[in-house]
């Protein structure tokens, strides 16, 4: 049995622990809400633009552009794996990485030779031990520097790699935040770009009576090829900002679950060295009963 030092000493050990997790619960907790907000504002920016650009193509049949023409004699496909620098956000960073390696399989079934490019530290160490895909691209330590320029930079360079002709598709792999519990590993084909199921679904049960008619200048086909840029970058940056606040849940969520954990052991531990103390003056009672009895024999 442990002695009241060594119990005393774990209580002290594990309170500091869960000073330590509400902290970061706490931390986790303010990015969340600038984050939140940030990433619902720009969900219906995001959809409304993705409506607008569909419209568009249904008005420009003749378009011709490389972003909208699909490959299929390219061998190789592109999976942009979207996880954290940082740990402690439970099973974020494991949900994402199984949904890639079911994605890598079912290409791998297709004939195809997947690559990863890789955003964040933990999705970058886990591909890079293993070595079972070949990490094309992948950016460490930027996940808390979110912004449209990094986006940007992103969509550029898959864009000038779809363009070389030697990836069939590229898709994202990123964790879209429903709510503070919720988050959901999302599958998304980001080029060659095409109609979602979404706008797919609209188009089929609006009436056609009740659409509103757009006056578009310049000519479709030209608007729709300065807009394909753009659109392609909105996705992406839409997605950097679902796995940043899916990250942040996850780990107020985990660091809230693991300072419930320490009051728990806290709670044992006390029981435990309340019975030892106990048990201690016990022993020292009936050692001077004992000593007693002796002097009176």
């Amino acid at each position: 049995m442990a002695s009241l030092k060594d119990i005393k000493r774990h209580i002290v050990a594990v309170k500091q622990t869960q000073k330590l997790t509400k902290a970061m619960n706490m931390v986790a907790a303010a990015k969340l809400r600038a984050n939140q907000n940030r990433t619902e504002r720009f969900r219906f920016y995001a959809e409304e633009h993705a409506r607008l650009v569909t419209e568009i193509g249904h008005r420009a049949p003749d378009i011709d552009s490389p972003l909208l023409s699909e490959l299929p004699a390219a061998p190789k496909s592109l999976i942009v794996a979207f996880t954290s620098d940082r740990g402690l956000c439970g099973s974020y960073n494991t949900n994402v990485i199984s949904q890639v390696y079911k994605a890598i399989e079912s290409q791998q079934g297709e004939g195809l030779q997947p690559e990863l490019y890789v955003l964040g530290r933990k999705g970058f160490d886990y591909f890079n031990r293993f070595r079972t895909v070949n990490i094309l691209f992948s950016r460490v330590g930027e996940t808390g520097l979110v912004d449209y320029e990094m986006a940007r930079e992103i969509t550029g360079y898959l864009i000038d790699l779809y363009k070389s002709g030697q990836h069939r598709e590229i898709n994202l792999c990123y964790t879209a935040f429903k709510t503070l519990t919720r988050h959901v590993v999302t599958f998304d084909r980001l080029l060659p770009l095409v109609e979602d199921e979404h706008h797919k679904s609209q188009k089929s049960i609006i009436p056609h009576s009740s659409e509103q008619v757009y006056l578009i200048e310049p000519k479709p086909s030209d608007l729709l090829n300065r807009l394909i840029p753009r659109s392609l970058t909105i996705k992406v940056y839409r997605a950097l900002l679902e796995s940043v606040t899916s990250e942040n849940a996850a780990r107020m969520q985990a660091m809230d679950n693991a300072s419930k954990s320490c009051k728990d052991i806290i709670s044992s531990l006390t029981m435990a060295y309340n019975k030892a103390r106990q048990a201690a003056v016990t022993n020292e009672l009936l050692d001077i009963v004992n000593g007693a009895e002796a002097l009176k024999g």
